[in-house]
């Protein structure tokens, strides 16, 4: 289920996420892509394991200016 849609400002952890147990910085940036399906995705291009159940937001970061793909949960909310 897609929460966010391209042109959202949002905040979130770059790193690790909510979940991962250690106290995360958070950054800011721009989803500029939905991914809905596995496809490369960011600088790197690593395949992201996007599903329509379980899409991955393709954020540019505010301070480096780099695509990477998240999911929903390391996204606190819109700025």
């Amino acid at each position: 289920m897609v929460a966010y849609k391209a042109g959202d400002r949002v905040k979130y952890h770059a790193v690790g996420g909510r979940s991962s147990g250690t106290d995360t910085s958070t950054t800011t940036g721009e989803i500029v892509d939905v991914l809905t399906e596995p496809q490369p995705a960011g600088e790197t291009g690593v395949t992201a394991k996007a599903s329509e159940d379980e899409p991955r937001y393709l954020i540019r970061n505010d301070n480096t200016g780099k695509e990477t793909a998240y999911k929903g949960t390391n996204i606190l909310g819109k700025c």
